[in-house]
């Protein structure tokens, strides 16, 4: 049988699930779970974006899928294969890259040594996967001998997901990517991770800016108290006035043609 987690595993057909968690209960300390019993799918032709209150456990669902928690339940398949026993550095190894909120660079390094960390598994080519990289980030590419503490906020999750993209991932988790991030730098990062997505990976998004974040998603998930309280498509998750109302920031007159986002590349 094929270790997962060897990075071999055959990817995905787009039709049938990247991602498939079932019962997938999860905390920080024993007995007391943070999320219950989630189930959820993910193909590889799919953004996902969760969405949810503060405390809502979406950032613990994603760790828990990442297996990055000292207590979780329930079953994880990633590709077919059953990843329920890989801890966050197998799941890595099995073609799943994790981008988490915080401290996800190395500050002291430079950008290219950033990207030679996180491709330190790779045999031969790593040289040509920096230069593949770096080609789909521009900003980067022009000065890649830079400290990452010198970087701007945007510059720096730009620098966070290539260097999860250097194992060449077939998903692609990321954890609040756009947080504290001026209009523009969010937008930038949004276009970044559809131009990866275009180019056959799988996204799982975590995000508080829910609204820019379902505009460019297929699909949409709401979490509550550590449950998935609602499940359907982006489109017509930004048209529901209840989801509007409680979790995108809308007033109530959800008829109101300012209050509609704009689809992506829209005035």
């Amino acid at each position: 049988m094929t270790d997962p987690s060897s990075n071999n595993a055959q990817p995905a057909q787009a039709s049938e699930p990247l991602v498939r968690i079932r019962g997938l209960t999860a905390g920080y300390v024993s007995g007391i779970d943070i999320i219950h019993d989630i189930d959820l799918e993910l193909t590889a032709d799919e953004i996902v974006t969760i969405i949810g209150p503060n405390g809502a456990g979406k950032s613990t669902l994603m760790k828990g899928l990442m297996g990055a928690l000292p207590y979780v339940t329930g079953e994880r398949y990633l590709a077919g294969q059953n990843v329920s026993d890989l801890d966050a550095p197998r799941m890595v190894a099995a073609g799943v890259g994790y981008v988490p909120q915080r401290e996800n660079v190395f500050a002291s390094l430079s950008i290219r040594e950033n990207l030679e960390m996180g491709g330190y598994r790779r045999r031969g080519d790593l040289e040509q996967r920096i230069e593949e990289v770096l080609d789909m980030f521009p900003a980067l590419r022009e000065r890649p001998r830079e400290r990452a503490s010198r970087l701007s906020g945007g510059q720096r999750q730009m620098l966070a997901i290539a260097r999860a993209l250097m194992l060449d991932p077939q998903l692609l988790c990321l954890d609040e990517p756009t947080a504290s991030l001026s209009p523009a730098a969010r937008v930038e990062i949004f276009e970044r991770v559809s131009g990866i997505h275009a180019a056959g990976v799988g996204v799982l998004l975590v995000e508080q800016n829910a609204t820019e974040a379902l505009g460019w998603s297929d699909r949409g998930v709401v979490m509550v108290n550590g449950e998935k309280a609602l499940e359907t498509s982006a489109e017509e998750m930004l048209a529901s006035g209840d989801v509007g109302r409680l979790f995108l920031g809308r007033g109530e007159n959800t008829d109101d043609p300012d209050q509609t986002p704009a689809a992506p590349g829209e005035a």
